[in-house]
């Protein structure tokens, strides 16, 4: 049985659209890239469309972004690595880990994607506009990209009026979470 599950992740890997677009010169080309590969797995079956946005939120999100939201850049700076780690992984794990976001996310089914840029500080606002099959409205979703350590990655994704950053900025330091994550704001101590 491993065999087997090691050959359907090998195949899935060969047969799934690409998530790190190399060759994206600036913010539109990358995130047109990644637009074209969420045409391209709406036509795969359910498990891979899954897997694919898993990688894509594990791999393209800038998830350091929300704590920096909630904490402001003089006290995110000031907290050592391992807090800054634990943050950005208890932002990762609170959505990946949220069965009814993952279900909408797996079934973005899209005919088609096009994007639109426009430039917003040092950051880049990318809106796309994606047709849906069976003549459902369009579905539009707005990409913040940002540059990190020389590659581009998304700072946020928007979707009818809701920020992910923002909307995980606020439940950062409440309690439950700041139990699951041990930092917590003020002295920003960590466990």
């Amino acid at each position: 049985p491993f065999f087997f599950v090691g050959l359907i992740a090998a195949s899935l890997a060969a047969t799934a659209p690409g998530i790190r677009p190399a060759a994206a010169q600036d913010a539109g080309q990358y995130v047109q890239a990644l637009a074209a590969d969420m045409v391209a797995i709406s036509s795969r079956p359910t498990v891979e469309r899954r897997a694919f946005y898993n990688k894509f939120l594990a791999g393209e999100m800038d998830w350091n972004g929300p704590a920096v939201l909630a904490l402001g850049p003089t006290q995110w700076a000031a907290l050592p690595e391992i807090d800054r780690q634990k943050l950005a992984d208890w932002a990762r794990d609170a959505l990946m880990g949220y069965e009814s976001a993952m279900r909408f996310i797996q079934n973005l089914i899209f005919l088609s994607c096009a994007v639109s840029s426009g430039g917003k500080n040092d950051v880049s606002s990318a809106r796309i506009s994606c047709s849906r099959f069976g003549g459902e409205p369009l579905f539009g979703l707005r990409f913040e990209v940002a540059q990190r350590d020389g590659k581009y990655m998304i700072a946020d994704i928007g979707y009818i009026g809701i920020s992910l950053r923002e909307q995980l900025a606020k439940e950062i330091f409440k309690k439950d979470a700041v139990e699951e994550h041990g930092v917590q704001a003020g002295g920003v101590m960590s466990k």
